[in-house]
């Protein structure tokens, strides 16, 4: 039961990244449109990829985690079943 409550967290902190990482955008959309900062877009892609990039990793570690084991063990067989 706790190895669940910490696979839980670990999509929940995957999913809080993505969604800080895509109100990027929202604070690019504001500060350009809505108050007239010469911004530009790159100016808020790194941090949106820093946000975006390991959220994802995180929301899909189950995964990641069963195809490693799957590649890992021979014949593609995991090994608990």
């Amino acid at each position: 039961m706790n190895e669940n409550k910490g696979r839980d967290k670990i999509q929940n902190t995957g999913t809080i990244l993505v969604v800080i990482g895509v109100g990027m955008w929202g604070v690019y959309a504001i500060g350009k449109y809505g108050f007239g900062w010469n911004i530009t877009d790159r100016d808020f892609l790194p941090y949106h990829l820093a946000l975006i990039i390991p959220g994802m990793v995180l929301r899909h570690y189950r995964f990641y985690v069963t195809l490693v084991k799957k590649w890992l063990v021979p014949g593609g067989k995991d090994r608990s079943s």
